[in-house]
């Protein structure tokens, strides 16, 4: 296993800082308490009107149906790999209020919130989490018969650390390339957009 704490510029909790979206997975069914100890997590993060848009589809190793199906959904490059973790996971969010069905603006926001939460616990837990945009939203609605009132998100391999030496040449690199992301005065402002907040 690689590891590749973020090189912040400031001291900032291991959680966040040790997180990273690694290829390489042991693959190890994750236990039910395992599992319930994720999706307690995210049962308790923040929304809207407390409005709790999202939803999990969970697809365990161990229940070969269920992880095949989510598994298919994937976009061919990321199957290479996620295939070894132990959980697949897809998060769901519901478009409108309950309380009047009027549309929320801020559903996929709370449910990346909720998403978050759930990374989180798995580092904590000693997993790790690789979440994807590569995969068929519209197939996945159609297996999953997800209504039109809610949207696929993102999907989650999570699973036990695995060894960099066994993906392929291709992946390794990838796997052991340095991180890096923008700088925060590119991205924290003052006053009007664009003008960056001084530290």
């Amino acid at each position: 296993m690689s590891h590749k704490p973020a090189p912040s510029s400031v001291e900032i909790h291991p959680l966040i800082q040790d997180r990273w979206s690694p290829l390489s997975f042991r693959p190890e069914p994750l236990t039910k308490l395992q599992i319930q100890q994720l999706c307690e997590a995210a049962r308790w993060a923040p929304s809207s009107y407390n409005d709790q848009p999202w939803s999990f589809l969970m697809a365990p190793r161990d229940d070969e149906i269920e992880f095949s199906r989510l598994l298919s959904c994937l976009a061919d490059a990321n199957q290479v790999w996620a295939q070894h973790a132990g959980l697949l996971v897809l998060a769901i969010a519901r478009t409108t209020l309950t309380r009047n069905g009027h549309p929320n603006r801020f559903g996929m926001h709370d449910t990346g919130m909720a998403t978050i939460q759930l990374v989180l616990q798995a580092e904590a837990m000693g997993l790790k989490a690789h979440l994807m945009g590569g995969y068929n939203a519209a197939q996945a609605r159609v297996i999953y018969e997800i209504p039109e009132s809610f949207e696929p998100a993102a999907v989650m391999a999570i699973g036990f650390p695995g060894e960099v030496e066994k993906l392929p040449s291709e992946l390794q690199q990838r796997e052991r390339s340095e991180r890096s992301r923008r700088s925060l005065d590119q991205m924290i402002f003052t006053g009007k957009f664009e003008q960056p907040f001084r530290f």
